[in-house]
């Protein structure tokens, strides 16, 4: 078992502090090596907080919300999130330190968000919406460019950077059922000139939604399997180079299962993994319990030393940090699983809480530091409150 602790961070959270990350961008470490960095959702703005190893400390708080944060070469910690009449982005003024930023530039129309920065130090920012999908960069020293559209819709993407290689994925929905429909990638290694398919084939930007051109990751309901309001919840390269991808999905609308259907306790929302081999993508399910459901999951991977090796398993674990609960239960509590074989395999889940069917409140909205060192994962989440505030914690598994 691993030795994990939280401590409560915060007490005026959005219930939606942390939603959406599955690109990251909520909790970061500064280029000091020291210093986490954690930005948030709550109903005055952008909390943003900072934590060297013993205390934490409040910074900015900035006119935005839904923040996405990424750091540059140089440490200076870039922002983004909603606010007046667009997108906008903010820059700290000191390196590792969140206490004053910029003025701030609206540089996007109002959408759903995603950031991220490459070896250059060129800031990427995607807008994923269903009046269409774009993307804007700014190169180091450089201004933004004009969007450039990818798909005519979408929403929720998540963006990794890796050797220079943009991977990016998001979800449909569905406007008739009003339902996330579908979870897509995409991949660019000419920062955004073009874009391709996993295979390599080229896409015809802007790629139509729904036209048979986008790379479907999933079942749908549309596409007769048994998988509806399936959402992107993270992707990741892992030291290999290769793709992984979460996402969830519940069972079919309005077809009994389980007991309901005069069966065996079954889950009701789940969690998949999937990973980009030579050969095509690998699913399997994050947990294979029957009596559990698992709705937010994100991962990332840290260099962990000798361990057996088989496989593809090059000795680095992957950590992920999930919400779940018993299909029994009405609430959510906080876990924790690894796998040691790059996503063959996972362990039973840990837990993190206990208590959300006490409280009758549900832990929600998971984020991951994809900077965490080789002792420690650490991550944050938020309890769903309704229209209360909503707390905020921070989370250390050591490894």
């Amino acid at each position: 078992m691993n030795n994990i602790r939280i401590t409560q961070i915060g007490t005026d959270g959005d219930n939606n502090a942390f939603f959406p990350s599955p690109g990251g961008g909520k909790i970061c470490t500064g280029k000091d090596g020291k210093s986490t960095f954690v930005a948030y959702a709550s109903a005055s703005g952008a909390v943003t907080l900072s934590f060297d190893g013993d205390v934490w400390s409040r910074g900015a708080l900035l006119p935005i919300s839904r923040p996405y944060m990424v750091i540059d070469s140089t440490g200076f910690i870039h922002i983004f999130g909603l606010g007046e009449k667009g997108v906008w982005h903010f820059q700290s003024q000191k390196p590792n330190s969140v206490v004053y930023f910029d003025n701030g530039e609206r540089i996007y129309p109002p959408n759903y968000s995603a950031a991220a920065i490459d070896v250059e130090d060129t800031l990427y920012y995607f807008g994923a919406g269903l009046e269409g999908f774009a993307f804007v960069k700014k190169p180091q020293g450089g201004s933004w460019t004009p969007p450039f559209k990818l798909v005519t819709g979408g929403i929720y993407p998540g963006v990794f950077i890796h050797n220079s290689t943009l991977h990016l994925i998001y979800c449909g929905w569905n406007p008739i059922s009003q339902l996330y429909e579908g979870v897509y990638y995409m991949k660019s290694e000419d920062k955004g000139e073009t874009w391709q398919k996993s295979d390599g084939a080229p896409l015809n930007i802007p790629v139509q939604h729904k036209s048979g051109q986008e790379e479907l990751l999933c079942l749908t309901q549309n596409t007769g399997g048994g998988e509806a309001n399936t959402h992107d919840l993270c992707i990741m390269v892992d030291c290999e180079g290769k793709v992984h991808v979460l996402y969830w999905y519940s069972r079919p609308y309005f077809i009994a299962f389980g007991t309901a259907a005069g069966g065996k306790e079954e889950p009701n929302v789940r969690v998949k993994h999937l990973r980009l081999d030579k050969d095509g993508w690998k699913h399997n399910h994050l947990c294979e319990a029957l009596d559990r459901d698992v709705a937010y999951a994100v991962m990332t991977q840290v260099e962990r030393g000798e361990i057996p090796q088989s496989g593809d398993n090059n000795g680095r674990r992957i950590h992920t940090v999930v919400t779940h609960k018993h299909v029994s239960d009405a609430f959510y509590d906080v876990g924790y699983l690894f796998s040691d074989d790059n996503g063959e395999h996972w362990s039973a889940i840990q837990p993190v809480t206990t208590d959300a069917n006490k409280r009758k409140l549900s832990y929600a909205h998971p984020a991951i530091n994809r900077g965490s060192n080789r002792n420690k994962i650490q991550f944050v989440f938020n309890m769903w409150t309704g229209k209360n505030p909503s707390p905020i914690y921070y989370g250390e598994v050591e490894v």
